[in-house]
C-alpha cells in the first residue's frame, strides 16, 4: 500500500500573520460580501459550486495549524457544505465550524452569504473567488450566460503567481531601526460613541445610482473612494463638533493597482487620512482634502516603503525566534491595552463586472468592527447600482444618516436600502429595520 501523502503547506502572507494570533472566541478579522440573486437559491447547488471552485482556489482550500513561530495553512481535502444565512453578521468561524475552512458561505432565499477570514485574503481576492461562486452557481443551475466577462477561468490551472505573497517580491530591505513606529501608529484620533447592541451587530445598506455618484465624485475633483472617505469625515464632524481630536478615516488600497501580480492573498496597504479640527468646513474642503490625502499616501513610493518596513518587522530576529505560544499570550496581554488608531474604515472594491445571465441582481461588501472601532463602511459598484453598507455594533444610526443627506445634497441619487443582517435575522427584525431606512430615502 502506497505511503499517504502530506497535505500541502502554506506560509501565511506577510500582512496577516498576526490575524490568526490576536483572534479569539468572541473577535476575528472578518469582512463579508452578500449577492441577491434574482430567485430563490438552492443550498445543494451552492455546495456543488463552491467545490468546485475551491479546486481553482487552492490557498483558500485550507485549514489553520500552528508551526513553531507562525500559524500556516494546511491543504483541506473536506467536503464543503454551504449553510444557511448567518445568524448575526461575521460571528467569529469556529476551527471545524465549516469543515476546518477559514470562510463561511450560506444562502436563504434569494440571498448568497460569505463571511471570509482576512488571513486568507483581502477584499479583491475575496470578491474574485464570491464571483467565481456565483458563475459556477449559474452553471449548474442551467442558466444561459454570455461569455465570463470579469470572472476567473475555472478550466485554467490555478498558477504559482495567483498564490505569490507579493510583498515578499516587491519589499526593499531596510534595517528595523529605521522604522518609524511611532508615524505608523499616529495620533490618538475621534471615536464613535453609541449605545451597544445587546444583540449583536447590525448591517445596512443604502443604494444609489452610479452614474450620479461618480458624477457628484467628479464635480468636487475627486475619486469615488475619495469622495466617499471625505463625505464620512464631513458627518462625523458634524456630529461631534466640538470634539478636539482629528477625524481619522483608513482607506484600504489595493497593491494590485501600483505592482503587477495576480495574487489572490492579501495585498493591500492602508491610507491614513487625518481631518484636524478646524482644517475644513464644507462638505467640499472634506472632500478635496480627502483626495489631496489619498494622492500623496497612497503613492506608489509610499506603499513602497509601506512594504518594506511590513517584510523588514516580520523577519527581525525576535519575531522570528519568539515561539507562537509566547506571541499569542504576549498579544493576549497587549490586546485590551491597545488603542483605536482610526474613526472609521472606508473601503471601496471599485466597479465590479460580472457577464450577463448569471441572475445577479446585486452586491453588497460590509467590514467587521470592534470594541474600539464600532462602526465601518463598505462600498462597491455593480451596473448602475453602488452599494454603501455600515457595520455597527451600536444602536445609533446617526452617522450613516448624516453620510446619506451629504451625499444626496451633493447629487447621488438614492435608489434603495435595506438589511443585510441584524440581531437573529429575524424577519420583523429587518422588517423594521428597512422600513426605517427606506423612510428616510
Amino acid at each position: 500500500m502506497g505511503k499517504k501523502q502530506k497535505p500541502k503547506t502554506y506560509r501565511l502572507d506577510v500582512s496577516s500573520q498576526f490575524y490568526p494570533i490576536i483572534a479569539t472566541s468572541k473577535s476575528q478579522s472578518l469582512f463579508g460580501l452578500t449577492a441577491e440573486m434574482d430567485v430563490p437559491v438552492c443550498r445543494e447547488t451552492l455546495s456543488r459550486a463552491v467545490q468546485r471552485v475551491l479546486l481553482r482556489f487552492p490557498a483558500f482550500k485550507v485549514r489553520l495549524k500552528r508551526g513553531y513561530a507562525w500559524y500556516k495553512f494546511e491543504e483541506n481535502d473536506a467536503a464543503y457544505e454551504a449553510g444557511g444565512l448567518p445568524v448575526r453578521p461575521l460571528l467569529p468561524i469556529g476551527r471545524e465550524e465549516c469543515g476546518g475552512y477559514l470562510f463561511r458561505l450560506g444562502c436563504g432565499g434569494n440571498r448568497i452569504s460569505l463571511e471570509m477570514f482576512h488571513a486568507v485574503t483581502d477584499g479583491m481576492g475575496a470578491l474574485e473567488f464570491f464571483k467565481a461562486i456565483i458563475f459556477e452557481y449559474a452553471r449548474l443551475s442551467g442558466r444561459e450566460i454570455s461569455g465570463r466577462e470579469g470572472v476567473i477561468d475555472l478550466d485554467a490551472e490555478p498558477t504559482e503567481e495567483e498564490s505569490e505573497d507579493a510583498f515578499y517580491r516587491y519589499h526593499r530591505r531596510v534595517r528595523l531601526g529605521d522604522v518609524e513606529l511611532g508615524k505608523l501608529l499616529g495620533e490618538r484620533p475621534m471615536l464613535i460613541e453609541g449605545t451597544p447592541r445587546e444583540t449583536g451587530g447590525a448591517v445596512t445598506f443604502r443604494a444609489y445610482d452610479t452614474e450620479s455618484v461618480r458624477a457628484a465624485a467628479k464635480k468636487a475633483g475627486a475619486s469615488v473612494t475619495a469622495f466617499l472617505a471625505g463625505t464620512a469625515a464631513c458627518a462625523l464632524r458634524s456630529l461631534a463638533p466640538e470634539s478636539e481630536r482629528s477625524v481619522i478615516i483608513m482607506v484600504p488600497v489595493n497593491l494590485r493597482a501600483m505592482f503587477e501580480t495576480t495574487t489572490l492573498r492579501n495585498f493591500v496597504n492602508f491610507a491614513r487620512l487625518v481631518f484636524r479640527p478646524g482644517e475644513a468646513a464644507t462638505h467640499l474642503e472634506f472632500v478635496r482634502s480627502a483626495a489631496e490625502q489619498l494622492k500623496e499616501r497612497a503613492s506608489k513610493e509610499e506603499m513602497s516603503r509601506f512594504m518594506s518596513t511590513t517584510v523588514s518587522t516580520e523577519r527581525s530576529l525576535p519575531l522570528a525566534l519568539a515561539p507562537l505560544w509566547l506571541k499569542i499570550l504576549a498579544a493576549r496581554i497587549v490586546r485590551p491595552l491597545v488603542k483605536s488608531r482610526q474613526t472609521l474604515i472606508v473601503s471601496n472594491l471599485g466597479r465590479v463586472t460580472m457577464p450577463e445571465g448569471t441572475g445577479l441582481r446585486r452586491l453588497v461588501f460590509n467590514l467587521n468592527v470592534s470594541r474600539t472601532s464600532c462602526v465601518n463602511a463598505g462600498a462597491l459598484s455593480l451596473g448602475g447600482e453602488t452599494t454603501l453598507a455600515f457595520s455597527r455594533s451600536i444602536e445609533e444610526d446617526s452617522l450613516e444618516r448624516a453620510m446619506a443627506s451629504l451625499l444626496e445634497s451633493a447629487g447621488a441619487r438614492p435608489i434603495d436600502g435595506g438589511v443585510i443582517a441584524a440581531e437573529e435575522n429575524k424577519n420583523q427584525t429587518l422588517s423594521a429595520e428597512k422600513q426605517r431606512i427606506n423612510e428616510a430615502l
